[in-house]
């Protein structure tokens, strides 16, 4: 515990003064007894050395959620109560029940209104917080649907292939995903739709999709338990080659 009153040293003193009247704010209007606002502490992490010779004897610290409820409190000797935090790394008290914070002190700093100011005027550089995804009329929209039509049969094409049914194809083609990597390649080869289609031939870069298992796959999986135990790569070799390790 450290003494927010008279009695702490002088250099933590002025470190906590300007936070704790802000902390305090209205404080006086709800404790009206000077001498039990002179009893309250704050509880802290820092820790300070000091003479065995200065120890005057034990006290008794109760702990109160707010202001409030330390109107209730009973100033007898060596009594004294706390309410708030001090963090000596920020050098700020805090509450120690977590709640929000209200008041000029625990707002945001905002900068002054510039009207009227441009783009290459601003502080801060759209350019390096922002990435362009999509440039309109940069594709006719007959073109767009073209191509969009064809990515999706080479998503359905890359979805039956190793092993994949035409359920498989049909779900790679109608996933979102389909659509937003299709065009995210347009927009990379700049909109030119026969290099962003020959790019997506090459990489589909689609998630794999988790094939059904059919009765066939079930039986061969209890086989391979039966046979090797929990050597799943075993089992993927020998029985289950068109299976990942992992969804086995």
């Amino acid at each position: 515990m450290s003494r927010s009153g008279s009695e702490t040293q002088n250099n933590k003193v002025s470190k906590v003064t300007p936070d704790l009247s802000s902390e305090s704010s209205g404080r006086e209007s709800v404790v009206h007894d000077p001498l039990i606002r002179s009893r309250e502490l704050f509880i802290s992490n820092a820790s300070d050395t000091a003479s065995v010779a200065k120890l005057r004897g034990k006290c008794k610290v109760t702990h109160h959620e707010d202001i409030f409820k330390a109107r209730d409190f009973q100033p007898v000797d060596d009594s004294y109560f706390y309410i708030l935090e001090y963090n000596p790394k920020t050098k700020r008290l805090a509450t120690t029940q977590g709640e929000i914070r209200v008041g000029s002190s625990h707002q945001a700093k905002l900068p002054e209104l510039r009207k009227d100011v441009r783009p290459s005027e601003m502080p801060e550089k759209m350019a390096d917080l922002e990435d362009l995804k999509w440039r309109p009329k940069s594709v006719l929209d007959g073109d767009l649907m073209m191509y969009l039509r064809a990515a999706r049969s080479v998503a359905a094409f890359a979805g039956m292939c190793d092993g994949g049914s035409t359920e498989d194809g049909c779900q790679a083609a109608s996933m979102d995903e389909t659509t937003v990597n299709a065009m995210d390649t347009l927009h990379l080869y700049h909109y030119d739709t026969g290099k962003a289609l020959q790019a997506l031939v090459k990489s589909p870069a689609m998630r794999s999709i988790e094939k059904k298992w059919t009765d066939e796959d079930l039986k061969r999986f209890v086989k391979g338990l039966r046979q090797y135990g929990k050597n799943f790569f075993k089992i993927r070799k020998e029985l289950l080659p068109n299976k990942e390790t992992v969804s086995l």
